[in-house]
């Protein structure tokens, strides 16, 4: 259907300064806008401001993540896991894209915690997205195999 889009609309208005900052990398990058900026907010750091609203919000989401883990574990272990490959899908790339927020955060946080950021692993989040698109590619069926052996244990 035209005029119909998969996916949601992320946008914002950057000032004159930043536009033109923007205009100038994206130009000199060589790949259209919107590549640009998906990239560069994918592979940037993340600033967060330490306001304990902030890290609550972390805090609630890896507890969140803890519970649905548990009860993941749970329904394998009885033999009572039940999820659609699309389902599956889904909650794999939430739960990938919170770990690698998380490790994000806290490379950028090292100071705090009087520690050094790993070096030499500036592009481990292109190489996991290059792994994880060859994965994504049998991870149903390799899903389906490895639930099957585990209610067969």
């Amino acid at each position: 259907m035209s005029g119909k889009h998969k996916e949601p609309t992320i946008a914002f208005r950057p000032g004159a300064w930043a536009r033109a900052v923007i205009e100038q990398r994206t130009a000199l990058s060589g790949i259209c806008k919107k590549d640009f900026i998906t990239k560069s907010c994918l592979y940037s750091n993340i600033v967060v401001v330490g306001k304990k609203e902030n890290i609550q919000r972390i805090v609630d989401s890896l507890q969140e993540m803890q519970i649905v883990m548990k009860e993941i574990a749970g329904q394998i272990q009885s033999g009572d896991f039940s999820l659609s490959d699309d389902s599956y899908k889904e909650l794999k790339r939430d739960y990938l894209a919170f770990a690698v927020t998380v490790i994000d955060i806290m490379d950028g946080a090292a100071y705090l915690f009087e520690k050094i950021p790993p070096a030499g692993q500036k592009n481990w989040k292109a190489e996991l997205e290059c792994v994880l698109k060859l994965l994504s590619v049998n991870c149903a069926s390799q899903f389906a195999g490895d639930l099957s052996r585990m209610r067969e244990a």
